[in-house]
């Protein structure tokens, strides 16, 4: 009797501890095995991200009584690469292109020469460190760098080109349309400003940014 009751005693106590780990919160071994991948949490990562979209110039062309056409519409295109911090800033250098505007123009002949058809074409290249930042699937951007301002003229069978390298400072607001722990879609307005070479233009871009590792 002594002997079956310690048997007993023996196989309820082993189907208690076999029972305790079935019973347990079945989260914590995700808990301790995964790590989330959010701003709140304890992952940096390093992102790369391409940008895309029209482009609109303000300011008037020169010499507007020679102009026939002109057009201030463009696209712009940026790469970039940014350090996701797990804290509120992020620093990023992007570099870019942007074809501003174009033109064609109708000069009079004169004292220094032969009239004819000029016809001129404005693009930027930007360089650009920045920081951003996002406060709920809100991102503002600010950037200060260098533009080179390349200006191309065609006249007379002949192109000849200047280049202006003014710093510029860039300020935009993002709106985050999609967002994984791999991948983020934007929509973003953008001001670029070259003021040394009194060049001022808008962008409202697709953006698509991927991480290519995390920390």
């Amino acid at each position: 009797m002594k002997r079956v009751r310690l048997i007993g005693w023996a196989w309820l106590a082993a189907t208690c501890l076999a029972a305790g780990p079935a019973f347990a919160d079945p989260t914590d071994s995700t808990k301790s095995s995964s790590k989330p991948v959010d701003r709140e949490g304890s992952v940096s990562s390093l992102e790369i991200s391409g940008a895309f979209g029209p482009t609109i110039m303000s300011g008037e062309p020169a010499n507007p009584e020679y102009v026939q056409s002109f057009h201030r519409t463009g696209a712009f295109g940026e790469f970039a690469v940014a350090y996701r911090s797990k804290y509120f800033l992020d620093p990023y250098l992007g570099v870019g292109y942007a074809t501003l505007a174009s033109g064609t123009s109708q000069l009079p002949s004169g004292p220094y020469g032969a009239g004819g058809r000029l016809d001129q074409h404005l693009g930027a290249w930007t360089i650009s460190p920045g920081i951003t930042t996002q406060i709920w699937r809100f991102r503002p951007r600010l950037g200060l760098g260098l533009a080179v301002i390349v200006q191309t003229f065609g006249f007379l069978g002949e192109e000849h080109s200047t280049t202006e390298l003014p710093v510029s400072a860039q300020l935009g607001l993002g709106f985050n349309t999609y967002e994984d722990a791999w991948f983020r879609f934007d929509i973003e307005s953008r001001a670029i400003l070259a003021e040394g070479a009194d060049v001022r233009f808008y962008t409202l871009d697709l953006v698509l940014r991927g991480d290519v590792l995390h920390f």
